[in-house]
């Protein structure tokens, strides 16, 4: 059990070291710059060569400079500099000395000294009571190995719940709970009877009407095809579509000729926001017969843009506008929609709710659950899920040729005691028990030390925001009995499989 806490605490040392040195050589460098990706490898390189630089000098320390010293003393010489370390940096931070880049870096220095000295350390001292045999090493290296690819597992599995949990999360702050659109066609018929019928329902909050079409898109001589969705001035009660505005503004509904366009469009037209520049949209005209100029095929408007927002990869090609401006380029009457979209009370069951509308409204429509609106993403999710799950289940496979030859070369040590043990009359079949209970409790405790292991990870990970996704995001690690218990099953069914068909082979003659 010591193994694993030192190993985890070397491994969150050396995280917390490459974290916070990126941080202060982008502010010591570029400070408050966008950075490119030039400035990034530089940053990065920096970093690493200074975790490197930091490593090899506390290793050096104990390994070199302290060679000649007793090896039991090697941890109270460790517990000295970790605790006058860590007292320098602790006084640093109480008086509040640490708001230059340069005290910034004075702290990472001896916070990070002290960590190491506590890991070299405690090394020293478990390594230094022990003596190494070959058996020893092989199944040292079985236990890290399978260790190493279960807090892998753990690892993957955990964050790409966190993942799910927060993309659903995010769905839900950008889809509505329940939308009603029509079974045929496009435009919702007798939409003033369902919207009366909606007005009665003590179960919902807010509804808004909403139409959404493919439409070409113009700013100064950049072009792009996007999706508009005409919202009406009740939509931000259904879905909070004005938090995900980054630049600019929402609309007051005071105009009909304005939009706001997803960050991917905005970037594709370098569109800027301003009054003096505006953009035209363009929809094909129904009917039929010949066309003799672009004003005979196409509705054409001008709407000035007024903000960016940014939702996710699914929106990267939506332009919002309000619901007049796309009833003006579709010919479309003013009470026209092509869905509704609704907002529930919290503690409403979606189902529920879906069958007792869809029972009020008839056939005539279709109503969909946030669920069934995002069954596409979900499913692509779950296959996401179970590669990923194959990929490391094979690490683990992998991994358990360390175990195999674990339990060969105890089986090749052991020799002489089984044909004793044998010639004594004990049944073939139980000595071939007793390596394969030793493959079992190899695999047992690796297992443990793997999840110990992922569990410290995924807490550094929640605490302190090691590993980012991107400038603002950390990568979400997710606790569930689930993933645990994928884990315990997987890596005890494949260890115990080797395990049992490794401790057949006995250097016996039946």
């Amino acid at each position: 059990m010591i193994l694993i806490v030192i190993t985890a605490l070397f491994v969150g040392t050396l995280l917390y070291i490459a974290n916070s040195s990126v941080h202060i050589f982008q502010e010591l460098f570029y400070p408050r710059m966008v950075l490119n990706t030039g400035r990034k490898i530089l940053i990065y390189g920096v970093a690493v060569i200074y975790l490197i630089i930091q490593t090899a000098a506390i290793y050096l320390l104990f390994n070199k400079l302290l060679k000649s010293v007793r090896k039991n003393s090697k941890f109270l010489i460790a517990f000295l500099i970790a605790l006058i370390s860590g007292a320098l940096a602790g006084f640093i931070i109480y008086k509040q000395l640490d708001k230059s880049v340069l005290m910034n870096f004075l702290t990472l220095i001896l916070t990070s000294t002290s960590l190491l000295s506590v890991t070299f350390g405690l090394l020293s001292f478990v390594f230094s009571k022990r003596k190494i045999t070959g058996v020893n090493i092989i199944t040292s290296i079985a236990v890290f190995a399978i260790t190493i690819a279960t807090c892998a597992l753990y690892i993957i599995l955990s964050v790409f719940s966190g993942l799910e949990k927060m993309n659903i999360q995010f769905f839900s702050n950008v889809n509505p709970d329940l939308k009603v659109s029509p079974s045929k066609g496009k435009v919702l018929e007798n939409i003033d009877a369902i919207t009366q019928e909606l007005q009665k329902n003590p179960d919902i909050i807010s509804f808004s009407k909403v139409i959404e079409e493919k439409v070409s898109i113009e700013f100064d001589d950049k072009q792009d095809i996007a999706y508009i969705k005409g919202i009406d001035d009740n939509y931000q009660n259904v879905v909070r579509i004005d938090t995900t505005v980054v630049h600019g503004s929402y609309f007051d509904f005071e105009s009909d000729f304005e939009i706001i366009a997803s960050d991917g469009v905005a970037r594709r037209l370098q569109m800027y926001i301003d009054q003096s520049h505006t953009s035209r949209l363009r929809m094909p005209k129904p009917g039929t017969g010949l066309i003799s100029s672009e004003e005979e095929a196409f509705n054409t408007v001008t709407a000035t843009p007024i903000g960016v927002f940014i939702i996710n990869d699914q929106y990267d090609k939506y332009i919002m506008s309000p619901i007049g401006l796309t009833q003006t380029l579709l010919q479309l009457p003013e009470n026209a929609a092509y869905s509704i979209e609704i907002k529930l009370k919290p503690d409403v069951s979606l189902n529920d709710s879906k069958s007792l509308i869809q029972k009020e409204l008839g056939n005539s429509v279709i109503v969909q659950t946030r669920q069934d609106l995002d069954a596409t993403f979900l499913k692509v999710m779950n296959v996401e899920n179970l590669i990923i799950y194959l990929i490391f289940t094979l690490v683990i496979i992998i991994a358990s040729f360390n175990l195999a030859g674990a339990i060969i070369i105890i089986i090749l040590d052991k020799k002489v005691q089984i044909k004793t043990m044998w010639s004594f009359g004990m049944q073939l079949s139980r000595i071939k028990r007793i390596f394969f209970q030793t493959g079992i409790l190899i695999t047992v405790f690796s297992l443990l030390f793997g999840l110990t292991l992922g569990t410290i990870l995924g807490i550094l990970q929640n605490q302190y925001h090691m590993v980012m996704a991107n400038a603002f995001v950390p990568f979400p690690f997710e606790f569930t009995l689930w993933n645990y218990m994928t884990v315990i099953f997987t890596v005890l069914l494949i260890g115990g499989m080797v395990s049992w068909m490794v401790s057949r082979k006995l250097p016996l003659k039946n």
